[in-house]
């Protein structure tokens, strides 16, 4: 068997990938019953080539699930017609699916909604599975990508690891044999610390006997303490006793006099509740008679306010008429500014040809004239 070239091995990689990511895709869509809010949400998002898929899969995986279990099921479900049916659904349901897959990588959108709806979904074995697959491909990518070399190297390599490993398990066992004889030493040196472990023991038993005397001689001395501090502390309770009963009695005091304060405040809120009370109702009072005001004087303003609007209207009319009389009037001005203009043309015109017409009669006289002068001095 040849050794694959670099191009054909990324593209052996490109597919498993390829497969990766569908894969990957097809974990997100939900199986079974559809959902109704997805396609809703593929609908928004202006996709719905997605929608009638993933319903066109959802029926084609349901029947297909339903000629398995009848297939399963009795021994009708095991003819060639129903096997050949059930091929035929299943290149379909395959054909569906990789359609499917085309779409979603086309469409972003779709991609990002599938994904809103989270992982929970997906099967545990079938994530295992893309895992696993994975897995394979990162193998299957360092396996093609290796040329003959490398691989030579990695089994020289790997010769030298062998290597090493044995004379590492030659030096573990060196090592074994001095960590015995290290264990012998070491038990040899705890029984010398249990003897002395045994000799200060003694030791503190001694100590703790006579910390035991110390300690009864500190009790009596503490007892002779609590005894002096409960006389004193006696003393002291009838002195602040006796300074309670004081306060006592002051206090009984002090409640009498804040009690008739108290009566005779309570009377002045009670005069300055009914006064506020008097005041709130002259208030209410006023305030009825102005919103009466009030809504005499909005009557009053809707009334100006139609009268208001007609005259508006009324003026509006008489605005307009205005402008269009004005516009009328300069129309007119201009048409007799241009007829003044064309009759002075024509006036200029008319007076130019007199002058010409005079002029003609008066060079035809004069030439007569001159023709007649002529004869006469022929005949003489």
């Amino acid at each position: 068997m040849h050794k694959l070239t670099n191009m054909e091995a990324q593209r052996v990689i490109n597919c498993l990938e390829d497969a990766l990511d569908r894969l990957s895709l097809l974990s997100y869509v939900p199986s079974g019953n559809p959902s109704q809010e997805l396609l809703s949400s593929f609908v928004a998002e202006g996709v719905g080539n997605i929608k009638a898929t993933l319903e066109s899969e959802w029926q084609l995986e349901e029947g297909h699930q339903v000629m398995v279990r009848s297939r399963d099921a009795g021994p009708f479900g095991k003819g060639v017609g129903a096997v050949a049916t059930s091929n035929e659904m299943l290149d379909q349901l395959h054909h569906i699916v990789r359609t499917l897959c085309r779409q979603l990588k086309k469409s972003p959108a779709a991609v990002q909604i599938l994904y809103a709806g989270g992982p929970d979904g997906r099967s545990a074995p079938f994530l295992a599975f893309l895992e696993f697959l994975s897995d394979l491909t990162h193998v299957m990518f360092r396996k093609l990508s290796t040329t003959v070399e490398e691989e030579a190297t990695s089994k020289n390599l790997l010769h030298d690891l062998s290597e090493r490993e044995r004379s590492a398990e030659d030096e573990r066992d060196a090592l074994h044999q001095t960590l015995q004889l290290n264990r012998a030493e070491r038990d040899r040196e705890l029984s010398t610390m249990d003897q002395l472990i045994t000799k200060l023991r003694a030791e503190l038993h001694d100590i703790t006997q006579s910390n035991q005397m110390e300690m009864e001689s500190i009790r009596q001395e503490m007892k002779e303490n609590m005894e002096q501090a409960e006389a004193e502390h006696l003393a002291k309770g009838k002195r602040l006793q006796d300074r309670i009963d004081q306060l006592s009695q002051e206090m009984v005091r002090l409640r009498d006099e804040h009690r008739e304060k108290e009566a005779a405040l309570r009377k002045k809120k009670e005069k300055h509740e009914h006064d506020l009370a008097a005041q709130i109702k002259t208030y209410d009072t006023d305030m009825v008679a102005k919103q009466t005001e009030t809504l005499e004087l909005m009557e009053l303003m809707k009334e100006e306010k139609g009268e208001l609007d007609q005259l508006e209207e009324y003026f509006d009319k008489i605005d307009k008429n205005q402008a269009q009389k004005n516009e009328e009037e300069r129309i007119l001005t201009e048409f007799k500014r241009r007829l003044d203009a064309a009759r002075g043309v024509l006036d200029k015109a008319a007076t130019k040809l007199q002058s010409r017409a005079r002029g003609g009669i008066a060079r035809t006289e004069l030439a007569g004239s001159k023709k007649k002068g002529k004869k006469g001095k022929k005949s003489k």
